[in-house]
């Protein structure tokens, strides 16, 4: 199975004046990508004789191209650039994969045009522009790397070479076999960077775990305070506690507001760089150890089916109040079922991730009927009651916890 491994890395000035040279020059060949990409496909509209428009937007009527999609491929780019002096700075192998990224960026475009027209996403944009003289990730594919005496040493470009003050060699973390690595990124990370080593340690998906019992389940509805409330099958419950995430991210809020208080909106330095390495770091570690224990729980309890309830988009749509968004929003439920969707098909447990709408109204106790939202039947009602926040009557007049 294809794993990434994130590691900061520890360069001398030497190489850190390389990798920041590199990361520059990437940065200028996306621009260029799409700087070329824009002006072919506006060329191409201009010929169109009704691409220019008007249309209404927020009751305003407006002018200007209809969307279409860009026809521009993979390898147009790499004939059109590769003469290009970023491209020239860069491993051919490295320039081309930032231009790999251009294209598929451009495929994601002309997949929105496609859903825009079917009115299930808003208006997408063209490709925009990278910050003028920033910094871009730098990937090098396993063919672009060489190893020796425990060091993968990376393609570098004849432009490049004689400017060189010392070799550029890259370690890889210890527990990392030398035959996995299928392709490593140095990407810039918050004022620091980072290497992204992407391995391939020849695990197979399990489908079936003779050692789990399918006909058992735990299932489990995110929240606040109480970040994931589960209930099993089997009779058992668990509460894991959001207050620990919410107090760190409150701490990164009033650490941000001090640094920026009287600063301009969109003012940025080195300690919030600091301040934000640090949130992100202990929000991706309470990530993995809450993901590592509801597997250990379904791998302790031998149950192989884990439900969690989830709402597409009901994050950035919510409007609950300043303070109820701030305690809700930020809490990172989306980004800890992408660690399950990528844990659970090591151990062979099956992760179904289904709408939760209406069940904090319809009881399971009295076999109630969920329906999907915006779907609900003429004249369906729940059949007990949620008394208040936390407390739910069933029909029967049993109290139970509402989630």
């Amino acid at each position: 199975m294809y794993k990434t491994i994130p590691v900061k890395a520890n360069f001398t000035d030497e190489e850190k004046a390389f990798w920041y040279f590199q990361c520059e020059n990437a940065n200028s060949l996306w621009n260029c990508a799409t700087y070329y990409s824009k002006q072919k496909h506006y060329n191409w509209l201009e010929q169109q004789p009704e691409a220019y428009t008007t249309y209404w937007k927020d009751d305003i009527l407006r002018y200007g191209w209809k969307t279409y999609k860009c026809n521009i491929k993979y390898a147009e780019l790499c004939r059109e650039l590769k003469e290009n002096p970023h491209y020239k700075a860069m491993a051919a192998q490295s320039a081309q994969q930032t231009l790999k990224s251009v294209a598929e960026s451009i495929t994601s475009y002309n997949q929105l045009v496609g859903l825009y027209y079917k009115g299930q996403v808003d208006r997408p944009r063209l490709l925009r522009y990278r910050k003028k003289g920033g910094l871009a990730a730098v990937t090098f594919p396993r063919q672009a790397l060489s190893y020796k005496d425990g060091l993968f040493y990376p393609s570098i470009s004849k432009d490049s070479k004689p400017s060189l003050l010392c070799k550029i060699a890259l370690k890889a973390p210890d527990f990392i076999d030398p035959d996995w690595v299928r392709e490593v990124t140095v990407r810039p990370y918050l004022g620091q960077l980072w290497i992204d080593w992407v391995i391939d340690d020849g695990k197979e998906k399990i489908e079936k775990n003779p050692n789990l019992d399918y006909s058992q389940a735990w299932s489990f509805d995110h929240g606040g305070d109480n970040w994931l409330t589960g209930v099993s099958t089997q009779g058992k419950s668990l509460i894991i506690d959001g207050r620990k995430l919410k107090s760190m991210n409150q701490g990164y809020a009033r650490l941000s507001a001090k640094y920026k208080s009287g600063k301009p909106e969109a003012y940025w330095d080195s300690n919030l760089d600091r301040v934000q390495r640090k949130r992100n770091n202990q929000m991706r570690d309470g990530i993995n150890k809450a993901a590592r224990f509801i597997i250990n729980r379904c791998l302790n309890d031998r149950i192989g089916n884990l439900i969690i309830g989830w709402n597409e988009r009901q994050k950035d749509s919510i409007n609950i109040g300043k303070k109820g968004n701030q305690n809700f929003v930020v809490i990172p439920t989306k980004r800890l079922i992408n660690r399950l969707k990528q844990l659970c098909p090591e151990y062979g447990i099956k992760l179904t991730i289904t709408e939760e709408a209406y069940t904090s109204k319809g009881s399971y106790l009295d076999d109630d009927s969920l329906p999907r939202h915006g779907e609900k039947p003429k004249g369906w009602t729940p059949s007990g009651k949620r008394v208040k926040r936390g407390l739910y009557r069933s029909s029967k007049g049993y109290l139970v916890n509402a989630d």
